[in-house]
């Protein structure tokens, strides 16, 4: 399973925030040295920590700065997801042929498959993530100890974890907790916490980026708006790409069916909330987007609870069909193009890389050229930083006054951008598979 997806990902260029996180800061330890952590310039670092980084650039250093490359990187921690998953599997289920039934659901969330098929920072967070709670769950402290030691230099949001796993620890086991694994789990992000403070002076709000500041509302009603919205934007998230019929399913089962009672489904559910209640609690108050990716673990321990409330039910099987076509079915969502979609969450994304590919050599082929047309996020910058093959030509920035835009219902644009070109530009190509679109528009001209 690891080579099925190890080979559907090979199709897969830099997408979305990696752009930053395996690109720009790759290149620059490339260039600089792997442990260069001070060399980042200050318009593209992020404040995280660069784990996934300093692993690619070791790896061009050694093999050849290639796309290829970098997903080998990736593929030891796909196989490491999936070995600790059915670990999980195996502490919560007994049979054998229905453990097996388990971890099929549990890998089956759109989102999950997707980020296992782009290079990114959050397959090795997964791994490391399941490396502790399997500690924690099988009381040895060693093993949670590794978990939280890799997790918490992964990125932020890995330390953010780590704090998660501290509450499941402290709700299940009470006064029980063993701090040691805690302690020595915590070296690594408080190492780099104290450098990043000492040398750069911020950690999260980098005061020269482009994407703002995470906590600046304006006002008092600025505030309460941005949070009555996160809140509906984090039960989407939980929701979306097919989860909601495993989500409902969950949430019936424990309300109407008293599933509550049960303490092996009350254990999985106080796992599967607390685990991210670190990372949930913190996007509620911060006026950035919070991605699908970052609950990840949740959607995957609340499927694996879905699965073991099958038992309540007399056609169980029948419900274990609906929920993972429900899940495999998310990968299919594709929402009009004025609706923003995760499109790192689902398998969807894998459609982009064709039609990209099509629009850009149908534009080398009619002598269009890339810096003659405007693109947007996250496409932007070099082709090199999407397709890492030395191809360093850039696109222009758009200002609605480009001969020509390269547009895709992926890029996510305000309703206003889209409504311009529509009006000020006419279309000259257009490439789909499957939903998903590129669109190369020239400017009209005026009669």
């Amino acid at each position: 399973m690891t080579l099925l997806i190890a080979i559907i990902g090979m199709r897969t260029c830099i997408f979305w925030d990696n752009t930053t996180f395996v690109t720009s800061m790759g290149n620059a330890l490339y260039e600089n040295g792997i442990f260069a952590w001070g060399s980042f310039p200050i318009d593209f670092d992020p404040g995280h920590p660069p784990f996934i980084a300093t692993l690619i650039a070791a790896a061009w250093k050694l093999f050849g700065r290639t796309l290829f490359v970098s997903h080998i990187v990736i593929i030891p921690f796909i196989f490491g997801i999936l070995w600790q998953v059915w670990s999980i599997c195996d502490y919560f289920i007994d049979n054998k042929k229905e453990r097996i039934y388990a971890f099929m659901l549990v890998i089956a969330d759109a989102t999950l498959l997707s980020q296992m098929t782009l290079i990114t920072p959050d397959v090795p967070l997964l791994f490391f993530f399941f490396v502790a709670l399997n500690g924690l769950l099988r009381n040895k402290g060693w093993l949670k100890a590794l978990g939280l030691f890799f997790l918490g230099i992964v990125s932020l949001r890995g330390m953010m974890l780590c704090g998660g796993l501290f509450i499941v620890d402290l709700l299940l086991n009470k006064r029980s907790i063993k701090w040691q694994p805690y302690i020595i789990g915590a070296l690594p992000a408080i190492s780099f916490i104290v450098w990043r403070l000492t040398t750069k002076g911020w950690i999260i709000n980098n005061p020269y980026s482009n994407w703002g500041n995470p906590t600046e509302y304006g006002s008092l009603a600025g505030f309460l708006k941005n949070f009555t919205w996160n809140i509906a934007v984090l039960c989407q998230r939980f929701l979306d790409f097919g989860r909601i019929v495993p989500i409902m399913f969950v949430l019936f089962t424990l309300v109407l069916r008293r599933g509550w009672k049960k303490a092996e489904y009350r254990k999985l559910f106080i796992i599967a909330i607390a685990s991210t209640s670190v990372v949930w609690l913190s996007s509620l108050f911060i006026v950035n987007t919070m991605g699908h990716r970052y609950y990840i673990v949740s959607y995957m321990l609340l499927a694996l609870l879905a699965f073991m409330m099958l038992h309540e039910y007399a056609h169980k099987w029948v419900i274990y069909c609906i929920l993972i076509i429900s899940l495999l079915a998310g990968n299919f969502i594709i929402y009009p193009d004025k609706m923003a979609q995760g499109w790192d969450a689902s398998l969807a994304q894998l459609h982009y890389w064709e039609v990209r590919h099509d629009m850009i050599e149908y534009m080398d082929k009619q002598g269009i050229a890339i810096n003659k047309t405007a693109t947007f996020f996250p496409n932007e910058g070099e082709i090199d930083a999407v397709d890492i093959n030395n191809d360093h030509r850039e696109w222009a920035e758009y200002t609605g006054k480009e001969q020509y835009v390269f547009y895709s219902n992926v890029f996510n644009l305000p309703d206003e951008t889209i409504e311009i070109i529509h009006r000020d530009y006419h279309l000259v190509q257009s490439f789909s598979s499957f939903g998903v679109r590129t669109e190369l528009y020239e400017k009209k001209t005026v009669p």
